[in-house]
């Protein structure tokens, strides 16, 4: 997939998250997406960034892109602050939306039903 607009977009998602007070506090220093995967029928952008100008390479994953035209992910934005690494960034990326889709279901196990 090449969609420059959704990159933008899931970019400008992935620097929001890490700016929040209770991630990096900041955005990063440096950012750049190095892969892209899909993932039952979802699109996903896999980031490297830096916390500041000599900070090392950490890895961030930003997605759940239903399809080229859809302009808002489905709540895929995380980073564990682990180093980035070529050779495992793809599946360091699936392990977090394995996490965050570990997490709601739990969520949704504890939600109250109306019976």
């Amino acid at each position: 997939m090449n969609n420059k607009k959704q990159l933008q977009e899931a970019t400008i998602s992935m620097v929001d998250w890490l700016s929040h007070p209770n991630e990096l506090g900041h955005p990063p220093y440096e950012i750049a997406c190095t892969h892209e995967f899909d993932r039952n029928d979802e699109h996903f952008y896999v980031f490297k960034y830096t916390k500041d100008i000599d900070g090392k390479w950490l890895v961030g994953v930003c997605g759940g892109y239903e399809s080229e035209e859809a302009s808002a992910h489905s709540g895929f934005v995380f980073s564990h602050f682990q180093e980035y690494s070529e050779e495992t960034a793809i599946s360091d990326a699936i392990e977090m939306v394995e996490a965050i889709e570990d997490y709601w279901k739990r969520e949704k196990e504890n939600w109250p039903t109306d019976e």
